[in-house]
């Protein structure tokens, strides 16, 4: 089992967003714990922007104003 945990200290940045994506595809991970979101909602959209499948279960904390936010995929 792959796990990967990282604080992406925010997740509006593009060229960050792309790392995320870019190191999904690289390990493959079964679990993934994302740090410091900074989002306060986390939508299917935004999730699946990451995971690049239909089939993903997710769990968020949502960020306080711009400090926070967790995301379990």
């Amino acid at each position: 089992m792959k796990i990967i945990t990282w604080n992406v200290k925010g997740l509006g940045n593009l060229k960050k967003n792309f790392s995320i994506k870019a190191t999904f595809r690289k390990y493959s991970p079964d679990i993934v714990l994302l740090q410091e979101t900074k989002k306060p909602i986390i939508d299917r959209k935004c999730v699946l922007s990451f995971w690049g499948s239909q089939s993903c279960n997710w769990m968020d904390i949502p960020s306080s104003g711009a400090a926070g936010g967790i995301l379990i995929l």
